[in-house]
C-alpha cells in the first residue's frame, strides 16, 4: 500500500512540475511538486530499504530533466501548444515595429507646449503633433514652454524652456 502511495506521490510531482509553466505562482507548485517527489523517495528509503530507495532517487534525478526537456520538445506541436503559443512572427515587413529608429532625432532642440502635467510623464504639442514625453524628473505644468533636450529610441526627454 505505501508503495502506491509513494507512486502517487511522484506522479503528482512530476504533473505539478508540469503545471508550474502554466500557472504564475512564484514557483511554488514546482516546488511543491519537487517537495512530494523527495516525500516519495522518503517513504521508498524508509518501507523498502536502500536498493529502491536509490533506484527511484537516481530515476529522478535524470528523468525529471529528461522530462522536462522532452516536455519543451514535444509542448509546442502538441494540440494545446499550438493554441497556446503564437506562431507568426512579427516581422518588420508585416509592419510591426517597435518604434522608428530615425523617427524622432530630429525633435532634439525643437519647442513646444505642454498639453498635459508632465510629472514627469505626459503629452506635448510639437510643431501640431501630440508627443508622449518626460522630463528630467522635474514637474512641468499644463500650458507651459518646453524643449526637447534629448532622444533615446522611442523615449523623448523635455526640459521647460528658460526665456
Amino acid at each position: 500500500m505505501m508503495f502506491f502511495l509513494a507512486l502517487g506521490l511522484y506522479l503528482v510531482g512530476y504533473v505539478a512540475i508540469v503545471v508550474e509553466f502554466f500557472v504564475p505562482a512564484g514557483g511554488l507548485v514546482g516546488l511543491a511538486g519537487a517537495g512530494s517527489i523527495v516525500g516519495a523517495i522518503v517513504i521508498i528509503f524508509i518501507n523498502y530499504g536502500k536498493l529502491l530507495g536509490y533506484i527511484f532517487l537516481v530515476i529522478a534525478v535524470v528523468a525529471t530533466p529528461i522530462l522536462v526537456l522532452l516536455y519543451f520538445k514535444v509542448f509546442p506541436k502538441s494540440f494545446l501548444g499550438r493554441r497556446l503559443i503564437l506562431a507568426k512572427r512579427q516581422d518588420r515587413e508585416d509592419g510591426f515595429i517597435a518604434h522608428s529608429p530615425n523617427g524622432y532625432e530630429e525633435l532634439v532642440g525643437k519647442r513646444g507646449k505642454s498639453l498635459t502635467p508632465l510629472r514627469p510623464a505626459g503629452t506635448v504639442l510639437i510643431d501640431g503633433k501630440r508627443y508622449s514625453v518626460v522630463t528630467g524628473g522635474e514637474f512641468i505644468g499644463k500650458g507651459e514652454a518646453i524643449e526637447v533636450h534629448r532622444v533615446e529610441g522611442s523615449r523623448i526627454e523635455v526640459r521647460k524652456r528658460k526665456e
